[in-house]
């Protein structure tokens, strides 16, 4: 296989909405909580914990931003690179046997997103793309750039039917959703433990 002749190299970004819709999500939770807590830290003399901690969410916020805008698919002659958060994927486009593209409703809505799954001739997962991250036009283009069968699907699935028809090709935490939410819980509540932590509460009170 082989990228299709007249494909130029592109390097593909995530959606610029991603970036607004975090600072929107971060500020909410946690300037109304920071301010709250100095307004009541201040008078006590304990304010410097509280600044400590909302230091400390500012490096998290900034380190994500920092990896997110890392974050690219590269279509190159001989293969398509895959730079994530944590990890880089480097597909040689000969390995690619084919690609699937179907839209997945979101949740219980009415409402869709495109995703692209590129796969090997055993049928395992190469390289994917979610259309809450990646744009509809940028999954067209890969699929396109791509030199190999495409099946479409033309009615949208659940991910509950995706789940059932097409496990292997899911990560870890859409297979098993339950074990993702305690997973994410578990998360939060440890961040929130290290906060209170660095906060210590003793100190907080007169």
């Amino acid at each position: 296989m082989s990228v299709q002749t007249g494909v130029s190299t592109r390097v593909l970004r995530p959606r610029a909405q991603i970036l607004a819709q975090a600072r929107i999500v971060v500020a909410a939770l946690t300037l109304p909580i920071f301010t709250a807590m100095l307004w009541y830290a201040i008078p006590r003399g304990s304010w410097p914990r509280v600044v400590i901690a909302f230091g400390f969410v500012v490096l998290l916020y900034v380190a994500a931003v920092l990896l997110l805008r890392a974050v690219s698919i590269r279509v190159d002659r001989d293969a398509v690179i895959e730079r994530g958060f944590f990890s880089h994927n480097r597909v040689p486009v000969k390995r690619i046997a084919g690609a699937i593209v179907l839209d997945v409703y979101r949740g219980p809505s009415t409402e869709t997103t495109p995703q692209l799954f590129l796969v090997d001739t055993a049928g395992e997962l190469l390289l994917r793309m979610r259309g809450e991250f990646w744009s509809g036009d940028d999954i067209e283009r890969v699929a396109a750039a791509v030199d190999v069968p495409v099946r479409r699907r033309l009615d949208p699935v659940t991910a509950a039917a995706l789940r059932k028809e097409m496990p292997e090709l899911l990560y870890w935490f859409e297979r098993w959703p339950w074990v993702g939410a305690l997973t994410a819980a578990g998360t939060i509540a440890a961040l929130a433990l290290l906060l209170i932590g660095l906060m210590s509460p003793t100190l907080l009170l007169p």
